[in-house]
């Protein structure tokens, strides 16, 4: 795919500058990359059907190379929403049950995943970031990748409170165990599983875990706040943000989500806990409405020197996706606003 490139205050990318869009675009994506001197991302949208895909920066600090539609970003907590997806063919292949004991799923015994009054930990629960476990679980002191043995003595280790309301706790363990237990189901591991019922059928051909020599000079390097190498995400137990992934099939993701044609997706979006007045949650999507009353889904994700953001507005039948590989403490917020400029300007068009 050929893709011009262009150098604009001081920062690359292949913006053609041809439109007002193209230009709200522009003055969004060089306010964020002056915001803390940041490296560079690739946003995309759907719009009236219409993909629209952008690059700004470099794919490394100095390089002067633009990010492009085969770089590879890891992606984070947006690898919830795939884990989700994933269960919900599960539920509908009756290999699970939202309301069962979860240590139905797992093997061996595990006496302390229970709540002190005997109730059972749900498969609902975790899901919905509700049934109290720990965000994380301690690295493995000899500083390997988690072992199976390692993850399953931590869990082990889990002391419960009583559920005594149906509190919002976010869990990194949790649906780290999910995967584990989708595994366990299908013998598959869960690249294999993504690649099964997500990757293949929505051709997301370079969405994975672990990718082969051939993909591997497209793997982007994470950068910190002041644009050192940070260490990748371990592959280790990967369902809760270990999934890579290109702006193209990201797009393809988003229209699969925000179409929501069949009932998998559907699952995915039902609320589990909150008011979507007031904030609500779905499986691993925040839902809520906007000062208009506009319906949107939302999910993020940051990993050592990652971060990207996923905003669906149904109604409206449009979406973003911005992939990052630099991360800092407002990177989220950087991000947001850059779609946000994008949105604005979308619906004052659909308001003429």
């Amino acid at each position: 795919m050929l893709c011009s490139i262009f150098v604009s205050a001081q920062a690359l990318h292949n913006n053609p500058l041809k439109t007002r869009l193209d230009t709200v675009v522009h003055q969004a994506a060089l306010a964020y990359l002056k915001d803390n001197n940041r490296v560079g991302f690739s946003l995309g949208f759907i719009a009236n059907k219409n993909r629209h895909q952008y690059h700004y920066g470099e794919t490394a600090p100095g390089s002067g190379v633009l990010p492009s539609s085969t770089s590879i970003y890891e992606i984070g907590s947006i690898t919830k929403t795939f884990t989700g997806v994933l269960v919900a063919h599960a539920v509908k292949e009756g290999k699970m049950d939202l309301k069962a004991d979860i240590r139905n799923y797992l093997p061996g015994n595990f006496p302390n995943i229970q709540y002190p009054n005997g109730d059972p930990v749900k498969l609902i629960y975790v899901l919905a970031h509700v049934a109290m476990f720990p965000n994380s679980f301690v690295d493995d002191p000899t500083g390997k990748p988690t072992t199976e043995a390692y993850f399953l003595d931590q869990l082990h280790q889990v002391k419960l409170d009583s559920l005594k309301e149906f509190k919002y706790a976010y869990s990194n363990v949790g649906y780290q165990l999910v995967g584990y237990m989708l595994e366990n189901i299908y013998k598959m591991s869960f690249d294999e599983l993504v690649q099964k019922y997500i990757a293949k059928p929505l051709r997301m051909t370079h969405t994975k875990v672990s990718y082969p020599l051939l993909d591997q000079p497209q793997l982007l390097k994470g950068f910190n706040a002041t644009k050192t190498e940070s260490k990748s995400i371990s592959a280790s137990f990967p369902a809760a943000g270990a999934l890579r992934s290109t702006l193209p099939d990201m797009l393809n993701y988003l229209n699969y989500q925000m179409e929501a044609k069949d009932s998998v997706v559907k699952f995915t979006h039902k609320i589990t806990s909150g008011d979507i007045d007031k904030g609500a949650h779905g499986i691993q999507w925040a839902i809520g409405k906007l000062w208009n009353w506009d319906y949107y889904l939302q999910t993020d994700g940051g990993t050592y020197g990652f971060r990207s953001f996923c905003m669906i507005y149904p109604d409206d039948q449009l979406s973003f996706i911005v992939l990052s590989n630099q991360t800092d403490n407002n990177a989220g917020g950087g991000l947001y606003r850059v779609t946000a400029a994008i949105y604005n300007e979308l619906m004052k068009r659909n308001r003429k």
